[in-house]
């Protein structure tokens, strides 16, 4: 009785851990900072960059009446939030994160621009 109830533990166990292997494996949370930079050149603003992105990629779920946080539809959820999109949905030399939007497809180079955007404090 106690060998059949210390292996019904182990294999719980087990499946534990193949659980926890898998979803590590799988990326199943935000990636690293990208590392981007604000170039001196920069155009990006939220009206002429951030705003579409925002409302293409984000606000279906990370609106106010969302059901998700953070809110990205204000300029100051986005700048409050600024390092966990950076590493959840930008690219930058150091990472291309991918882990936002889910089930959704954003260009690298709209990633990259994201990256700028934020690295320059999300100018509006």
């Amino acid at each position: 009785m106690i060998d059949v109830m210390k292996s019904n533990r182990v294999s719980r166990f087990a499946r534990a851990i193949s659980v926890a292997a898998t979803l590590v494996a799988c990326g199943s949370g935000p990636g690293d900072a990208t590392g981007s930079t604000c170039p001196t050149t920069s155009t990006l603003t939220y009206a002429n960059f951030g705003q579409a992105f925002m409302q293409d990629h984000c606000l279906a779920c990370h609106s106010a009446s969302g059901p998700e946080s953070p809110k990205l539809d204000t300029l100051a959820g986005i700048r409050g939030a600024s390092s966990d999109i950076d590493r959840s949905a930008a690219a930058g030399p150091k990472a291309v994160n991918t882990y936002m939007p889910e089930g959704g497809s954003v260009a690298e180079e709209e990633r990259r621009k994201l990256g700028e955007w934020l690295a320059c404090g999300a100018p509006e």
